[in-house]
């Protein structure tokens, strides 16, 4: 009952999106031009870029989602986010699109929010490039990403072949696979991108 009441407590009164006017945004963001930054003790700025929605969450340490939004293209480029009803703990504010995802830590402690520069993780949509004759290369964008993972399927949608790797380059040989159209899943497991591509032998 507890977590219930803390969640409505979130949806109802301790968020209060509101944007605060127009301000420059990109003094060293991430990708997609996000960044997040402490403006009062219990209270974030989330700063985007006009012209693409950004999905947003927040998330506690266990998984539970608190806040989940939509900053629309056409809004305001500061978001202000009150966190005076958290307790004291690890969060994550989330923030994303079709081309990109990040995930930055706040620590709430002692009625004060710190956000955690080092405590980002960042992914960008993966490009797939033909090196050799059915021979692709995946590049994902990524940091503070300890892994990732990719998953292909055949045009019928059935798994062909799953791996997982490290940093942000991939490759395979997939001239043993019949031609056709094959689906990608790429990116760690909190955020994956679908891209297709053709093999022709």
């Amino acid at each position: 009952m507890k977590k219930i009441r803390l969640s409505i407590a979130v949806l109802l009164s301790v968020w209060s999106l509101a944007g605060l006017g127009v301000a420059k945004a990109d003094n060293g963001s991430g990708m997609g031009g996000v960044k997040v930054e402490k403006s009062a003790s219990k209270k974030v700025r989330v700063y985007t870029k006009p012209g693409t929605s950004v999905d947003l969450a927040l998330i506690d340490a266990n998984g539970n989602v608190l806040y989940r939004g939509v900053i629309a293209k056409n809004e305001q480029l500061v978001t202000s986010l009150n966190l005076n009803n958290l307790p004291d703990g690890q969060y994550y504010l989330t923030a994303g699109n079709n081309a990109w995802w990040m995930s930055q830590g706040l620590t709430i402690k002692a009625n004060s929010v710190n956000v955690d520069e080092r405590n980002i993780q960042q992914v960008a949509k993966p490009t797939l490039t033909a090196y050799e004759k059915d021979k692709v290369e995946v590049v994902l964008p990524v940091n503070n990403v300890d892994e990732s993972t990719v998953a292909i399927y055949d045009p019928q949608n059935v798994l062909v072949q799953t791996d997982s790797f490290k940093g942000s380059v991939r490759r395979f040989d997939l001239s043993s696979l019949p031609a056709g159209a094959y689906t990608f899943v790429v990116g760690p497991d909190q955020k994956q991108f679908t891209t297709r591509i053709a093999i022709q032998h």
